[in-house]
């Protein structure tokens, strides 16, 4: 009997051990069959002529377009392999020309498939040998860390069975060791992942590929850390606005990824797609107009046609995103493109990055106007690898009026970077002086309150000498801005400039001897109330993009401009208002009425009245007069939104922990936000009405 017992004991365990042996070669062929179906649909999009999401980085730079073909590099490829027009001693640090030889060999890949032309793959190889030969290095680390493996490990993968060992040898001896960064950060972190998958393809590891996506997945969350903000901006370097670079890169990067992996055992989690899909329509969205993103979001890669081609490649993504995913559709229309809007796909209204200092207000099919500031809080965009060299002031206040979308298309190096749209600056003062784009505005009051339907911005400015209490408000489908204490050690060529564009329409302004004037340029309305030092001009200029972005390769323009500015030789104040969708017919009775009402612009308090009610900053507790007998007093300096929906309140020095608003004898005690959402909007009911 105890026989019998033994014996199925031990068949039992026979089978059972059988079953978990089973179980597991299950599960690893599983695995491996995802392994080789994910290397196939990433080989399949490297291959493919359409750019979705697998080279947008590298459409940035100018060189590199997809109207430069395969065909035509062949013929200045040299048989020795390498291409005659690039300097492969290049010391650059920004568009660093020996990875241009990579991208190229890329090209003769694609042909390869295409055509089957054995020349291409020869050239290929022979590039790739003269690459090992030399192993170019960059000076800066992001190219050799970050690029460099990018583009071998991709050549790679397209090459497939075709890769030579003496290929692969490089690619794990040597390059497989440059990949990983030390404490890397945001995007940085996501390419480091993203090389490390490639390469995890390539010798079949599904250990280091579950590592490297997982790695990718942590990286997908919002919080005030580098990455996603709570607002749906994007910060990288720290507390500095990086939509249009490093957050527009971390799109490309993880939808390739999200794409490829999709129904496997390595995809991403619908959390995870939802916060980066978000990120999407709630935050890159929203600063495309007319095919072209803002170029305060881009800020720091500004050359030519940035602004359109990060439009072109964000629709991209989104047809990407809709042909794969359960989504919205309307969400992910991207204006300009011709997709016809619908549910809650039209833009419209005033959108708060109060994470960032950044805010835009825009009408869908209408205009797009954007502010965007900086202080002891947030940092303005940086100059570094060449990039950005005259953008010291391109955080300070600048505001941009878009009707057409065509006013600042390519006026990078037209423009007087003295008198950006907006801000308030010495003209005599060099934009690319190392010591300007070293100094910050010294200022903790910086911040911003919105509705939804409009919105105030504000920034108390302190740098190099020049004070101004400057703010921004956004209602009834204008802009006005408005000045006070201004200070500077000189007056003379002190000036706050109202806008500097193309001059592409005829100009038509006020009649001499008015009070006020009022200028109309291509459906934008201009007014200047009161006896202000109001100039305008309009003058030829040529322009090097090189002196904007040292290296590029982008052709020197030439165009009229047209300056609109302010002097303050006599006044420490300014006013004006922007109306940028405005027939001409309507201008006349615009400026007699002015839309809305200047309640006060002075160092304690800056207010308007408009249609629906009241927007003001609190620079100190004072009351407001708002109308005959009633007032606003508040007990902490702040900046609000009145009117019969509710009262919007927000702490520009984010830190507060209440303040205490009364209206006409009725007092309201605020709560402020804390943690994440410091210096956020929040909405409380009337004085006297429960919420």
């Amino acid at each position: 009997m105890k026989k019998l017992i033994y014996s199925f004991l031990f068949l039992f365990l026979c089978i059972h051990s059988y079953a978990i042996a089973a179980e597991k070669i299950i599960r690893t062929d599983s695995t491996s069959r995802d392994l080789n179906n994910i290397y196939m649909k990433c080989r399949q999009l490297l291959l493919s002529d359409v750019a979705y999401a697998n080279e947008q980085s590298y459409r940035q730079v100018g060189e590199i377009t997809y109207s430069t073909d395969a065909k035509g590099y062949l013929k200045i490829f040299n048989p020795n392999g390498f291409f005659s027009d690039i300097d492969y001693q290049s010391k650059e640090r920004n568009e660093w020309q020996p990875c241009w030889h990579l991208f190229r060999l890329m090209l003769f890949g694609r042909e390869w498939q295409k055509t089957k032309g054995i020349k291409y793959l020869q050239a290929l190889h022979k590039g790739l040998e003269y690459w090992i030969k030399n192993d170019f290095q960059c000076e800066n680390w992001w190219h050799n860390q970050i690029n460099v493996p990018y583009l071998f490990s991709s050549l790679v993968i397209m090459l497939n069975n075709e890769a030579t060992p003496a290929e692969l040898t490089y690619l794990d001896k040597v390059l497989r060791n440059r990949v990983q960064q030390k404490n890397p950060t945001g995007q940085n972190k996501i390419w480091q992942h993203d090389i490390e998958a490639r390469m995890a393809l390539i010798y079949k590891d599904t250990v280091a590929l579950r590592k490297a996506i997982d790695g990718m997945k942590s990286l997908i969350a919002i919080g005030t850390p580098e990455g996603i903000q709570p607002d749906y901006s994007f910060h990288q370097h720290g507390a500095m606005l990086q939509l249009g670079g490093y957050g527009f890169h971390y799109v490309n990067s993880l939808l390739f990824w999200i794409t490829v992996t999709a129904r496997t055992t390595f995809d991403f989690e619908a959390s995870k797609e939802k916060i980066l899909f978000d990120y999407c329509s709630e935050g890159l969205r929203w600063t495309v107009f007319n095919k072209s993103m803002d170029l305060i979001a881009i800020g720091r890669q500004l050359r030519f046609d940035c602004d359109l081609k990060r439009g072109v490649d964000l629709n991209n993504n989104f047809k990407l995103i809709k042909a794969s995913f359960p989504v919205d559709a309307s969400l992910f229309s991207v204006d300009g493109f011709g997709d016809k809007l619908s549910g809650k796909g039209p833009l419209t209204g005033n959108k708060n990055f109060w994470r960032s200092d950044y805010m835009i207000q825009r009408k869908d099919g209408a205009y797009m106007m954007s502010v965007k500031t900086h202080g002891d809080y947030v940092k303005k965009i940086e100059s570094i690898n060449s990039e950005n060299l005259k953008g010291a002031f391109l955080n300070d206040g600048v505001c941009l009026i878009q009707h057409s979308g065509m006013e600042y298309r390519n006026i990078e190096p037209l423009w007087n970077w003295t008198m950006l749209p907006g801000t308030t600056c010495d003209t005599t003062a060099d934009p690319a002086n190392p010591n300007i784009l070293k100094s910050n505005n010294q200022s903790d009051f910086v911040g911003q309150v919105s509705s939804g339907k409009s919105g105030l911005s504000v920034m108390t400015y302190n740098r190099d000498g020049i004070k101004a209490n400057k703010s921004w408000f956004f209602a009834d489908n204008l802009m006005v801005a408005l000045g006070s204490g201004i200070e500077a050690p000189g007056r003379s060529n002190l000036v706050t400039t109202i806008d500097q564009w193309y001059n592409s329409t005829r100009i038509v302004q006020s009649a001499p001897g008015r009070s006020s004037h009022w200028l109309w340029h291509d459906n934008i309305g201009f007014i200047i109330p009161g006896d202000q030092e109001f100039n305008y001009k309009k003058s030829l200029r040529k322009g090097d993009w090189s002196k904007i972005d040292k290296v590029s390769t982008d052709p020197v323009k030439k165009d009229f401009v047209f300056s609109v500015y302010l002097g303050h030789n006599q006044h420490n104040t300014y006013a004006y208002i922007i109306n940028p969708d405005c027939k001409l017919a309507e201008m006349e009775k615009m400026a007699g009425s002015g839309g809305v009402k200047i309640l006060s612009n002075t160092t304690d308090v800056q207010a308007i009245h408009y249609s629906e009610g009241i927007m003001a900053v609190f620079y100190k507790p004072v009351a407001l007069n708002i109308s005959s007998g009633e007032t606003i007093r508040v007990n902490q300096p702040c900046v609000l939104i009145y009117n019969q929906k509710g009262i919007w309140v927000s702490d520009p020095t984010r830190k507060l922990k209440s303040v205490q608003i009364q209206i006409g004898g009725k007092t309201t005690n605020v709560t402020l936000p804390t943690g994440d959402y410091l210096g956020s909007t929040v909405k409380v009911s009337l004085p006297g009405n429960s919420a």
